[in-house]
């Protein structure tokens, strides 16, 4: 499963259509709260389960979107941060969470 068309739509929402003819639907808020890279998931894991993130606008706005190799997306955010390796398999679960 790869995407065969990714896209930011209304500054809210990240849009996939997947080779298997299906099309994901992911919130950005959601995108950010869930970013996978090492320091997001430290900071998660120092957290209580009630805990509740606030992001600003640079935080859920998207600067660019890059393929990695032939199994994910690597997204930089407006605030600058890069690290987050989105896997197309994640992506996938993430929009049916």
């Amino acid at each position: 499963m790869v995407p065969l068309r990714v896209e930011v739509r209304d500054k809210k929402n990240l849009f996939i259509k997947w080779n298997d003819n299906t099309e994901s639907v992911i919130p950005l808020t959601r995108l950010r709260a869930r970013c996978p890279c090492a320091t997001c998931n430290a900071f998660r894991e120092k957290q209580s389960k009630t805990y509740i993130p606030i992001y600003n606008d640079a935080q859920v706005n998207v600067k660019s979107i890059n393929v990695v190799g032939s199994y994910a997306l690597s997204i930089i955010w407006k605030d600058g941060h890069s690290t987050g390796i989105y896997e197309y398999s994640f992506l996938k679960n993430l929009a049916d969470e």
